[in-house]
């Protein structure tokens, strides 16, 4: 099913260690390392595996926590810690240039030549192509991008998501895959059904993937051609498919990813969105997962942006010493400073 989705879509050697190709890259650009603290150790044992160059232990990682019940403390799939770890590296800083992608490129298809079967080598080649491929789109407004910069952009798009088609058999088998296929088919425009059929498939081989679910959010989100109503449709499905495990917990978590990622504090005006159900959600989560600083401070700040006083007090009260400015929004110091002082705590 999925290789005929992609196939509708689409018209060995010794390499260095990620460290030599991270020291060659950054000779050519002048750039620096980046030493942002990683965000736990399963981030940082995959980064650090990924800056040796030591592919087996990538494979370690990745092949233990896919099994079953590898969640953290706030019910989040602890994968995808290990991919940012993994990404970060991929990534590289953002003043690295054209040399590091290619290094990256090379890098990871040296692991897939070397170790065909391996659907996690497979995908990190992709992966290394689609990041590649944002060098040249930037995070910024399409009228920024340099016109020439548009035909690379897509070119590694179709090579990252040829590669994954081309070996198919094999890195399908991981839904790390399907992320990347998502990531891709949305930047070039694949249609929404395509999409959802990457998605489901992608669960079908990692149930517990939840990144799937955020991911497929993007593409229904008004900046990628969505529609407030395509977001809630599609939101409310999700609670419906995740509610044996999850209860309603996904309609906070996938409303809190739509405020962070367009609506911001917005997100009861400008879209669907209903406190009532979301604050709902959060105490679902609780009841399974009450040991999370994180989620209590995103609930904190939906109650602010939802102008509801009560439960932001009781929640501000709750968290003390804990507050986590990165949950409550972009500017989130500044924002964490108003909704106290909206609710009289400053």
């Amino acid at each position: 099913m999925i290789v005929r989705v992609l196939q509708s879509c689409l018209a060995r050697r010794a390499l260095p260690p990620l460290a030599l190709a991270l020291a060659l890259a950054l000779a050519l650009t002048g750039a620096a390392p980046a030493n942002a603290a990683p965000e736990s150790p399963i981030t940082e044992a995959a980064g650090e595996a990924m800056w040796w160059g030591d592919f087996a232990a990538l494979e370690r990682q990745n092949a233990e926590l896919k099994r079953p019940g590898h969640l953290d403390e706030d019910g989040a799939s602890q994968i995808e810690l290990f991919r940012t770890g993994v990404n970060r590296s991929l990534k590289g800083h953002r003043t690295e240039g054209e040399a590091y992608f290619r290094e990256m490129d090379a890098l990871t298809l040296g692991w897939a030549q070397d170790h065909p079967q391996s659907a996690l080598a497979h995908i990190l080649h992709a992966e290394a192509l689609l990041l590649h491929a944002w060098s040249y789109r930037g995070g910024g407004f399409a009228k920024d991008v340099p016109p020439a910069a548009w035909k690379d952009f897509n070119d590694y798009l179709r090579q990252a998501v040829a590669y994954l088609g081309a070996h198919a058999d094999v890195a399908l088998t991981d839904s790390h895959a399907h992320q990347v296929l998502l990531q891709a088919g949305r930047a070039l425009g694949w249609d929404r059904q395509q999409l959802d059929a990457i998605r489901r498939d992608g669960l079908k081989r990692n149930p517990e993937d939840v990144g799937l679910y955020f991911e497929m959010l993007s593409s229904v989100l008004p900046k990628w051609g969505g529609n407030p109503r395509a977001l809630d449709d599609y939101i409310k499905s999700v609670v419906e498919e995740t509610r044996p495990q999850y209860g309603t917990a996904f309609y906070a978590r996938l409303y809190a990813s739509a405020a962070e990622s367009e609506f911001g504090h917005a997100l009861f005006e400008n879209s669907y969105a209903d406190w009532p159900a979301m604050k709902q959600a959060y105490e679902d989560m609780f009841a399974r997962y009450p040991n999370s600083p994180k989620r209590r401070n995103s609930y904190a700040y939906m109650a602010c942006l939802a102008k509801d006083k009560d439960t932001l007090l009781r929640l501000l009260g709750e968290i003390g010493k804990d507050a986590m400015a990165a949950q409550w929004g972009p500017n989130g110091e500044r924002s964490l400073e108003g909704c106290r002082r909206w609710a009289g705590q400053l």
